[in-house]
């Protein structure tokens, strides 16, 4: 995924998150951290500390959100102070007394966590815990349209390479036909024949041919961006 997907993404997801832990009645902390090569990598807070407590999961390596990311269940725990799973995150924060940490699913994989953070032991209400199902559900549906465009754009990309190569591919088809006398594909295989012995990709070959005849680069060929159907009304 491109850079400016990926910050767009993030924006969307830091949005989201500030839109729904505002409608919770318990005011809690909330991140979103997404599961990467390094471990979680933190996307969206509401407060520095919901951050702080992320990274410090990564830290010390365990915790309620890596333990979501393996599982793929919620992780519900009403008072951290008697909770003995994760000593080395707990010793740390003592000051934190309840969270939940809902799985981010797409495409039937575990992509990150939603987790809230309270210092108030008790667990959160039943209608916190169901707004984050429904807002992870969100999420998801924001992570599955940003990673479609970035398909499309990845595919759009490639095939505007194949047809510019392919451009000038045929060019120097139309050279080496005329050079050599020769039908289009013994001249083909010409190319082919001399991307092989020197170890020169086929398209760079055709473009070397084409400068020598021309005495220029040859030229990339040239693509219009459709129009969107809103401009066009």
């Amino acid at each position: 995924m491109d850079r400016p997907i990926i910050e767009e993404l993030d924006r969307a997801l830091t949005e989201s998150l500030i839109i729904a832990v505002r409608a919770m009645p318990d005011s809690p902390m909330g991140s979103i951290a997404l599961a990467g090569e390094r471990g979680l990598r933190t996307v969206a807070v509401t407060h520095p500390g919901a951050e702080r407590l992320d990274e410090l999961q990564a830290t010390v390596g365990h915790g309620p959100s890596l333990d979501v990311l393996e599982t793929g269940r919620p992780v519900e725990v009403s008072d951290l102070a008697v909770e003995s799973r994760w000593r080395g995150f707990t010793a740390e924060r003592a000051e934190i007394r309840s969270l939940y940490a809902e799985p981010l699913i797409c495409e039937d994989r575990v992509l990150g966590v939603f987790a809230l953070y309270s210092g108030r032991c008790g667990g959160f209400a039943a209608e916190t815990q169901t707004a984050v199902r429904v807002a992870a559900g969100h999420v998801g549906v924001l992570y599955r349209t940003a990673l479609g465009g970035a398909r499309t754009r990845e595919v759009a990309a490639q095939l505007k390479q194949a047809l510019s190569t392919r451009a000038t591919i045929d060019q120097a088809l139309g050279i080496v036909m005329a050079r050599r006398r020769c039908t289009a594909r013994d001249a083909f295989a010409f190319l082919r024949r001399v991307s092989q012995d020197s170890n020169v990709k086929l398209h760079q070959v055709a473009a070397s041919i084409v400068e020598a005849v021309s005495g220029c680069p040859a030229p990339p060929a040239h693509f219009d961006e459709p129009v969107p159907s809103s401009d066009r009304e």
